[in-house]
C-alpha cells in the first residue's frame, strides 16, 4: 500500500490522474487513498493538469507516526 519514493520522466502526454494510473494498481491506490504525495516538476498540481513529455513526475509516501 505504500510504494518507495520514485521518479518518473512523463513520455507521452497525459494527465497527471492518467500518468499515476498507467504506474499500476499500487500507486493508483495509494494516490486516491492520500498516503503519497505526488509533484510535478516540483510542485503540487491538480490531477487534471496536462503533463507534457520531459516532466519530472515524483512519488513520496507520506510517513506518520504517533
Amino acid at each position: 500500500m505504500f510504494p518507495s519514493p520514485q521518479k518518473h520522466t512523463v513520455s507521452t502526454p497525459s494527465t497527471l490522474r492518467e500518468f499515476i494510473e498507467g504506474l499500476g494498481a499500487e500507486v493508483s491506490y495509494a494516490y486516491e487513498q492520500r498516503v503519497v504525495v505526488v509533484t510535478v516538476n516540483g510542485e503540487h498540481i491538480w490531477p487534471s493538469v496536462e503533463l507534457h513529455p520531459g516532466d519530472v513526475v515524483d512519488i513520496f509516501p507520506i510517513i506518520t507516526g504517533g
